[in-house]
């Protein structure tokens, strides 16, 4: 059974409050590295925010960020752990292999290093703090085992989000020796949550749909919750205006997002040929990764050198500039949860042009997006051509789509105010169950 409800609507007593003591632990806590770092983030940030008394674990590669980004107290409030001889030693080990391998076998055997020390770290903070719960947002995969356990705290983790296959027409793409390698890894997670129980033993597990539900390792005892996992600051991811359309002016597109095979950041390239050539639109791609070189070859060899930018990563600031300035955000995602960076395209107001698969299909609707089915490539590439075409074309449907996106956004309590009120409702209801329980057994009921 999954509990849902409405985060909107759900006002957080301030007894339950008084009594939560959390302790967040996170690998990375970051604005910077990428969508899944910045979850950490906003919760360490809300729930303090709250006036809630919050302590964190994460790796010390994100220290002088945080020290930059947190006033000092807070920054007082985070414990810091540096990566071990064996965690480099395996780190070098999975750059002689596909970067597909190297991210989801020794990036996960480097994970679980890290979390097995922050699991010693926990027990000593739950007790130096007087911690009533323990919470890991992070890693979001179901699949990925947890070491919180054994605690002296009960332990709510995620929302996880998860479940993800590639399309049928491009099953292929992994190639046989990385879906091996990601079979075996999957099924050694299987096996590992028999070994580290920390899924199996969490008080709470928070999913974003019924899919990564189903995705939950064999044996979980704790309550399902079902919560969006994605967020976007609607504070900092402001509207953009629609300002009158200058004659002749190009329309600008945009593309969020690491650079590699599932993303699609290729097929959108060759998607945006024709729109290059015509002279009318420009195209910005916002990220980094393994595929950068090969993909600045593909646009210098289609000639479209001028409509086409390749940025990197940038500071936050820049991006948030970038994308306030497009018209369009693409996101041609072959295996998606869901897409912080599109959820940031959407509260800005930005219309959408994404495949109709996974995440991207739920958090999506006609109103808001055109929706490309990713039945083949030469059909995806053609449907994003004409997609795009359609937009540049038609400066009222722009608006009217991006109007729509907005207003998803905040009705489907995409917002990270409305996320981080359901998830305190949950802890609070965990300490709940868990004090009657412990009255019951200081009055015998149920002792044989």
């Amino acid at each position: 059974m999954i509990s849902t409800g409405s985060p909107a609507k759900n006002q957080v007593r301030p007894a339950r409050v008084a009594s939560l003591r959390v302790l967040l632990v996170a690998e990375n806590i970051s604005l910077r590295q990428s969508g899944e770092t910045s979850i950490p983030y906003y919760y360490f940030d809300r729930l303090l925010r709250r006036k809630i008394e919050v302590h964190a674990i994460c790796h010390a590669r994100v220290r002088d960020e945080l020290r930059r980004e947190l006033s000092a107290e807070c920054f007082e409030r985070i414990t810091f752990i540096e990566d071990s001889s064996l965690q480099r030693a395996v780190f070098a080990l999975g750059k002689l292999f596909h970067y597909r391998i190297e991210d989801l076998v020794f990036g996960q055997i480097i994970q679980l290093l890290t979390q097995l020390r922050m699991r010693g770290l926990a027990k000593q903070l739950v007790q130096a703090h007087g911690i009533t719960l323990v919470f890991q947002p992070v890693p979001i995969s179901p699949r990925s085992p947890s070491f919180m356990f054994g605690l002296g705290a009960p332990v709510v983790i995620g929302p996880m989000c998860g479940g993800l296959e590639l399309p049928a027409a491009f099953a292929a793409m992994d190639g046989r020796m990385v879906a091996w390698s990601i079979g075996r890894s999957r099924a050694l997670a299987n096996l590992m949550h028999r070994l580290v129980p920390g899924k199996c033993q969490a008080a709470a597990l928070i999913v974003g749909n019924r899919r990564t539900a189903a995705a939950l390792p064999h044996g979980t005892r704790g309550r399902v919750y079902e919560v969006v996992e994605s967020g976007v600051d609607l504070e900092r991811w402001a509207p953009k205006p629609y300002p009158v359309v200058q004659a002749g002016a190009k329309v600008r597109f945009v593309f969020c997002g690491r650079l590699v095979d599932w993303k699609g950041a290729s097929l959108l390239v060759e998607a945006f040929v024709p729109l290059a050539k015509s002279g009318r639109a420009v195209l910005d791609l916002i990220g980094d990764g393994e595929l950068r070189a090969e993909l600045e070859r593909q646009i210098a060899a289609a000639g479209i050198g001028e409509a086409v930018r390749v940025h990197g990563r940038l500071p936050l600031a820049r991006c948030i500039e970038l994308m306030t300035a497009a018209d369009v955000y693409a996101m041609p995602s072959l295996r998606e949860c869901g897409g912080l960076a599109l959820l940031e395209a959407m509260a800005i107001g930005l219309p959408i042009v994404a495949t109709n698969w996974m995440g991207p299909a739920e958090y999506l609707t006609p109103a808001c997006a055109i929706l490309v089915d990713p039945v083949s490539k030469d059909a995806m590439v053609a449907g994003f051509t004409e997609a795009m075409s359609r937009l540049a074309d038609s400066p009222p449907l722009r608006q009217a789509l991006g109007q729509a996106a907005r207003t998803r956004v905040f009705g489907g309590h995409f917002g990270w105010e409305s996320k981080v009120t359901r998830v305190v409702e949950i802890m609070s209801e965990v300490l709940e169950e868990r004090a009657g329980r412990s009255s019951y057994a200081v009055l015998g009921v149920g002792q044989a």
